[in-house]
């Protein structure tokens, strides 16, 4: 009685060691699937402006970043890349013609294509006149739920909104431009009205206003280590730059979230190692308690090692299905969560399968960790 008590406790401190070590790496992976997806170097993009005082307002070459600013920021070690945001120099206009009455004024900017997070861009290139633009998707939700809602005006889908023709009027030094601006994508990841790079420089080139403020950009988009870094923060606000606080600050929940997931797996794994120490104190025990019987075996032909090896076998299956167990529970609640409506279906609906491999991996280090010391003790202490 006294040996099963001792056995129900281990193996519920295994239980319990597996819970939050498996819970935290599960954790870790519905995270990354809620903030964004990232890698283990862990990038992040973030896009810089320099804050606007009484001293630089309408001076763009104040207001820009220039070759020299752009040159400091890559000496940054918490900066991986760098890409340069160009806005148009030139007056720009969109009207739907005559199938829909509007006129607005509006703004153009292009970026290198590696910083654009559309996966398929063989259509954002001007061909046959038509010009192809991609938008951030929270203009598309800012006119649904905000802008069509109050004005009883239609809402629209993503798939129809890249329908939707516009003309694109662009008011030149010396002639006028237009186009037929056509949808083509959406961007999580730049708040804009982007268009082909190629173009928008080759347009700029021909206005004398370019030449004035040549490489001078208003904002630069840059993919950094880590947005919740306190070096990278005050850095930016010592040189006056600005971001989106929205972006640091999920960001800093990211990294706080790592923080405390980091701290419980640290908790489980000691009280895995903790069970270990009274797995093999258990079997240290169950050998003294046997000791006659345990010679007897020994001179009927019986070795040391074999007897450590049956026992050891016996503990690390034994473990194998307290893993499996909590691997099954686990896989139940990921489940449930993914498939729930407060997930919005961001989650995935099974665990990672990465923590499959352990039902093997774990059970066998057990095996050969207390198989080694266990039979150490067994030939130091003993005399057979």
């Amino acid at each position: 009685m006294k040996n099963f008590s001792k056995s129900v406790f281990l193996y519920l401190g295994l239980m319990l060691a597996f819970a939050l070590v498996l819970s935290c790496i599960q954790l870790y992976v519905n995270a990354n699937a809620l903030f964004g997806r990232k890698s283990s170097d862990a990038n992040y993009w973030i896009t810089m402006s320099k804050a606007i005082t009484p001293d630089n307002i309408g001076r763009k070459e104040l207001i820009g970043f220039n070759d020299s600013d752009i040159k400091d920021l890559k000496t940054w070690k918490e900066v991986k890349d760098i890409f340069p945001v160009v806005s148009n120099d030139f007056k720009v206009s969109a009207d739907g013609g005559d199938f829909i009455p509007f006129y607005t004024d509006m703004y153009l900017e292009a970026v290198d294509k590696d910083a654009i997070d559309v996966a398929d861009l063989s259509e954002f290139k001007v061909r046959d006149n038509v010009l192809p633009i991609i938008i951030s998707r929270e203009y598309l939700n800012l006119y649904n739920y905000g802008f069509a809602l109050n004005q009883g005006l239609p809402q629209i889908t993503e798939n129809f909104a890249k329908k939707i023709e516009v003309n694109i009027n662009l008011t030149l030094k010396k002639e006028k431009l237009k186009y037929t601006g056509k949808l083509v994508g959406f961007s999580d990841r730049i708040h804009s009205v982007l268009v082909p790079k190629e173009f928008l420089d080759s347009i700029n080139s021909t206005q004398d206003f370019n030449k004035a403020h040549k490489n001078i950009y208003t904002r630069v988009l840059v993919k950094v280590n880590d947005a919740s870094d306190q070096n990278l923060i005050s850095r930016m606000k010592s040189k006056g730059y600005e971001s989106n606080q929205e972006s640091l600050r999920s960001a800093k929940i990211k990294g706080k979230l790592f923080l405390v997931l980091q701290t419980i797996a640290f908790i489980g794994g000691f009280i895995f190692l903790l069970c270990i120490f009274i797995i093999i104190n258990f079997i240290k025990m169950q050998f003294l308690e046997q000791q006659e019987a345990v010679s007897i075996k020994y001179a009927l032909g019986y070795s040391p090692r074999k007897m450590v090896s049956a026992i050891s076998r016996f503990f690390s299956i034994n473990v194998g299905i307290v893993l499996l167990i909590c691997l099954g529970l686990l896989s139940v609640g990921q489940y449930y969560l993914g498939t729930s409506d407060i997930s919005n279906g961001l989650l995935p609906i099974y665990i990672s399968v990465y923590l499959w491999p352990l039902v093997i991996i774990i059970p066998l280090a057990v095996y050969v960790v207390v198989n080694l010391l266990i039979y150490k003790w067994l030939i130091k202490s003993w005399r057979f």
